[in-house]
Parts: C-alpha cells; structure tokens; sequence
C-alpha cells in the first residue's frame, strides 16, 4: 500500500512538473476580454483553447497532447489582433500592447522565441535596406552615386549572408531552425542592373530556400503563407485578363515545386481558393479546380470546403444571379425566364431608406425609355403601404414587394445588407457588374 502510495506521489509531481501555460499580458489593458490559442497546421488554424483576460492578464495551460509547432494567440478579430509564437514543450510568457501586438512584442521566458524574434528583426532590416539600394540605383543616373551604391550593396549583402549563417548556427537542433533556414530570400551577389533583370531574379529564387519536403514546415502555415505571397504579390497588372494568366503562371509554378504531396496539394489549393474568393475571382477557382482539385484521389476531397468557397462567390461577377420567383397579377413570373431586354438591373431598395428615394427616381428616369435594360426592382418592406404608393410611379419596370425586409428568403440569398444594391445581369442572368451607386450604373452602360 505504500509502494503504491509514494507512486501515486511521484506520478502526480511529474505530472505537475510537465504542465506547460503559456502566458500574456496585455499593456495596457484596455477592455479586452478573452484570448483563443490556435495551432497553426497546414493552411488551418486549429482550436486549442480559450480564457479570459482579467485585468490585461491571461494564463492558457497546453493539453499533454500538445506538439510542438507554430501557435496563435487571438484577442481581437481586428486590427491584427493575434500574436504568433513557437511552443516547443516549454512554457512562454510574453507581454505585448494590444493595439500594436507585432512590433511591441517581448518574451519574459522562452530563449527559442526570442532568438527567433531576433532573427526576424535582423533580416527584415538588412533585406529592407538592400531592396531600398537596389531601388535607389534604378533611379539614379549618376554614375559616382551608382558605384556607391553597387559598394554599399555589397557590404550590406556580406552582413546579411553572415547573420543568416550566425542564427541558423546558433539555432541548429531546434525548431526556430526550420522557419529561419526556408524565410532566408536569395539577393544576388551583385546589385542588378535593371528592373527587369531584378524582378527575373525575384521569380527565379523565391523558392530556393524552401523545403517542401520539411515535415515542421508542413506542420506549420509556413508554406501556406509562402504560397500565397508569390502568387498574389510578385506580380501585378491593371489588365484583369493580364493578371488572370499571371495568376494561373504562378499556380503552376507552385505545384511543379511542390511534387507529389496530395495532401499539402489539397491544404495549398483550399488556401489559394479562399483566397480567390475574397477578391471574387471566379475564373482563378475554376482554374484551380478543373486543373487540379478535381484530379486529387476522392478521399482526400473536402466537399465542404468547395461548397463554402462557392458560396462565397455565388454573387461574383460572370456567375448567373441566384433565380427566384414571384406573382404579378396573379401570375408567377421566374427571374431566369425573363425575356424583356438584353440586360436587367436587379436593384433591392427600401421605401424607409433615404438614400434609396433620391437614387431610385433617377433610376426610373434614366431607364425608363431604354428598350434594351429593363429594371427588376426588388422593394424590402414590412407591409405593403408604401410600396404600392411608389411602384405605381414606376410602370417601366417589374416590381416586387419583398416582405419581411432584411429576412426576406430572397434578400438574405443575395446577402443585401443596405440598399439601394444593384446587379447588372446580361440576357442569360448573369452578373456582369456590381454598381454601388446610381452614377456607377449609369456609368456602366453609357462606358
């Protein structure tokens, strides 16, 4: 019984002594009030836990299950309000300011996290200063300036290489080593001539130091993060058809380096569609998903996650409007069965909306003789007092009563959440342009 008992003892105190917390403390306090600790794993941030913050404190203590990797900390859905931190099986303090997390950051314990902030701090100053050299020369003409700065560059690129060598080294064995080694960004040795050449280099490098292969960078956002900046921000052009090919350039060249992983394949074709869906980019997610979502095993497809990047884009431009029905006259008419012109204004607006009054009499004047728009307007109310008041103004045009304003079935489909919003739909039904004012509607058909 008490071999029994003194085991009891020593399980519960190395059972105390393995109890890892990470703690913060918010100066000054202000008024938030809860923290959320995530893992971030391939293209997911994955719920830990949550806890309160009293008094600017908080204290968050790790499941035994655990593992080591890259977490979050969220206290605010705004303004950046999240700080990132490595846990290796070791407990972290840290305090920080919330309304400036990233750059007033410190950790009271934790020497890996501090290193790697150090680090961080180190190469974005040096890669700062060898892209403003590299720009300076492109604008400079003078050849004395020229020669200084080709020297200054090279002296910089020497201090830049020898940190990198000085943090991998005195990082190897931990997990900071991962990140460190794949954020090194290749320079060239020289400073480059012309722009052209230099954005070449960009493109040509930006995966050099990145292992996809690494198993603590795929057990990360790392690559995901990596992913997404070469595709959305090394190239650019104000021509959408121009942009959409540099898009679909990038992609392939993502995937011709990440090989035959499926699994980070599906993690990065979820990533980039989502991201395609905040900009509305219907062409790039059935790029991504006829060339290469499609193509992965049906196992490893998440059917759910397609559905909600779907959803996310039904009112993109180029996808036909979502089709309703209604009764005039008693008689029931379907949007996608309208045949009055070649293109339609589908425009939600409000008779209790003082906006909508000045823009939808200006509407009804402008389109009134045009026998190639016809206006669908869909009026959101309580009852129908007014509507029968103003539709009876508006003779030109279909319009519909939609009662239970902002609940309506048909309003909440098309995600209104202020009137007046307008649709431009072709002969088909489909979005070709999504106006916010009456102005840009007139725009749009006199461009």
């Amino acid at each position: 019984m008490l071999k029994k008992l003194l085991f009891a003892v020593v399980l519960f105190s190395c059972t105390i002594q393995s109890q890892t917390y990470v703690k913060g403390t918010l100066d000054p306090a202000q008024n938030y009030s809860w923290v959320v600790l995530y893992q971030l794993k391939g293209a997911k941030q994955l719920y830990i836990k949550n806890a309160t913050i009293s008094n600017g404190k908080f204290s968050i203590e790790f499941p035994q299950s655990a593992t080591k990797g890259m977490y979050r900390l969220l206290f605010s859905q705004q303004n950046n309000g999240f700080i990132d931190f490595i846990y290796n099986n070791k407990s972290v303090e840290l305090k920080f300011n919330p309304k400036n997390p990233l750059n007033t950051l410190t950790f009271q314990t934790s020497e890996e996290n501090k290193t790697y902030q150090n680090y961080e701090i180190e190469s974005a100053k040096n890669k700062q200063k060898l892209d403003s050299i590299q720009l300076s020369f492109f604008n400079t003409k003078d050849e004395t300036q020229r020669e200084n700065l080709k020297n200054l560059y090279a002296k910089t690129y020497k201090i830049y290489t020898e940190k990198q060598k000085y943090f991998e080294t005195l990082t190897k064995g931990k997990l900071s080593n991962h990140f460190i080694k794949s954020s090194f960004k290749y320079y060239a040795p020289h400073i480059i001539q012309t722009p052209q050449e230099y954005l070449n280099s960009e493109k040509k490098h930006y995966f050099d130091y990145v292992d996809f292969k690494d198993k603590e960078l795929l057990n990360s956002i790392f690559l995901s993060e990596k992913v997404t900046d070469y595709v959305f921000y090394l190239n650019g052009s104000d021509d959408t058809e121009v942009q959409n090919k540099l898009y679909k350039n990038a992609i392939n060249d993502v995937f011709k380096k990440v090989g035959e992983d499926l699994v980070l394949k599906k993690e990065l074709l979820i990533t980039l569609m989502y991201n395609f869906s905040q900009l509305e980019n219907v062409v790039l997610i059935d790029y991504l998903i006829n060339n290469f979502y499609n193509k992965l095993p049906v196992e490893l497809r998440d059917e759910n996650a397609i559905n909600q990047i779907q959803e996310k884009v039904k009112l993109a431009v180029g996808k036909i409007a979502p089709d309703f029905s209604f009764e005039k006259n008693g008689k029931k008419i379907v949007l996608s069965e309208l045949n009055e012109a070649e293109n339609y204004i589908l425009v939600f607006w409000s008779t209790g909306c003082s906006h909508c009054l000045k823009e939808i009499p200006k509407l009804y004047d402008y389109t009134k003789n045009k026998t190639s728009v016809h206006v669908v307007a869909f009026a959101m109310e309580n009852d129908d007092t007014d509507f029968n008041k103003y539709s009876s103004m508006f003779t030109a045009w279909t319009n519909i009563l939609g009662l239970n304003k902002w609940q309506n079935p048909i309003a909440r489909e098309y995600q209104i959440t202020s009137t007046p919003t307008y649709f431009v739909l072709d002969k088909d039904k489909k979005i070709i342009a999504k106006p916010e004012h009456f102005e840009d509607v007139k725009a749009f058909f006199e461009k």
